[in-house]
């Protein structure tokens, strides 16, 4: 597994706002995360191990975030993990939202990606 806790950390220093959202795509052995700011500009793009033990290094280390996932396999105990973590977490139906479920090119980085227009609210058919 890639060490990514160090990279994270650096990111973290460097990243002092608070209103910051993470959109995660979740896998069954990796999944991608986008760090974006409060307009919407990516600051950070990391693939991490789709494992509790990995999401408390990555995002444990972080500020107080907001962090938008789909519906999935392993959308339930990664959205506790992450609330355990201090994290406000939006739980979506990947039909819901557009830019995902109607997308053609399927990418994990790009849907992770796809979650920056979102900063600023939070969709309807989000479940917290």
């Amino acid at each position: 597994m890639k060490k990514v806790s160090t990279a994270v950390a650096k990111a973290s220093k460097n990243v002092s706002q608070p209103n910051l959202t993470i959109g995660l795509d979740l896998g069954d052995r990796s999944s991608w995360y986008c760090l974006l700011d409060e307009v919407g500009e990516v600051l950070l793009e990391q693939k991490l191990s789709t494992t509790p033990k990995a999401m408390r290094e990555v995002f444990g280390s972080l500020p107080r975030c907001r962090i938008a996932l789909e519906t999935g396999m392993h959308s339930p105990w990664v959205s506790r993990v992450l609330s355990a973590l201090g994290h406000e977490v939006i739980v979506a139906h990947a039909r819901a939202v557009r830019l995902i479920g109607e997308s053609r090119k399927k990418d994990d980085r790009l849907d992770a990606q796809s979650w920056r227009g979102w900063p600023g609210s939070i969709p309807s058919c989000c479940v917290r």
